[in-house]
């Protein structure tokens, strides 16, 4: 399909919504094929994401398998939050809640800036780790 836009809910909430250039879904086995696509998530309010607001990732090609919550993502893959998080890579995986990538990762926010080689965050926002080298800044918030 050509100039697709979608939309996912869950218990009659909105939780996500996107754009694709480009779609190819075979529902036989959820496996899909995206490129120019683009994703805006709307955490679960008291959840771990929450506190980051809406999410928005773009990247240049996607594909996964929706029932087994498993995909990459290349291209250019760029993660925005609401909260003022930013991160930029080029290969983005996820498996069993994980998103790894082994590709320089540049990620600034509230209070940070690094970059590094590879990372690992878990997608409730429980862990978040940077590798290779990693370099930065972290700015403290002053004594009250």
């Amino acid at each position: 399909m050509q100039g697709v836009a979608f939309a996912r809910s869950s218990e009659g909430q909105l939780v996500a919504r996107g754009t694709a250039e480009r779609l190819d879904y075979r529902r036989e086995g959820g496996r899909l094929e995206a490129s120019r696509g683009s994703a805006i998530i709307h955490p679960t309010p008291g959840s771990s994401l929450a506190t980051y607001g809406t999410i928005r990732v773009l990247a240049r090609e996607a594909e996964g398998e929706v029932p087994n919550a498993r995909g990459t993502a290349r291209g250019g893959v760029r993660v925005d939050t609401a909260r003022g998080d930013s991160a930029l890579t080029d290969r983005v995986a996820l498996e069993n809640s994980v998103l790894k990538g082994d590709a320089p990762v540049a990620a600034r926010g509230p209070g940070y800036r690094v970059n590094g080689t590879g990372f690992s965050v878990r997608t409730d926002g429980t862990a978040v780790r940077v590798g290779g080298g990693v370099r930065g800044q972290l700015q403290m918030e002053p004594a009250r």
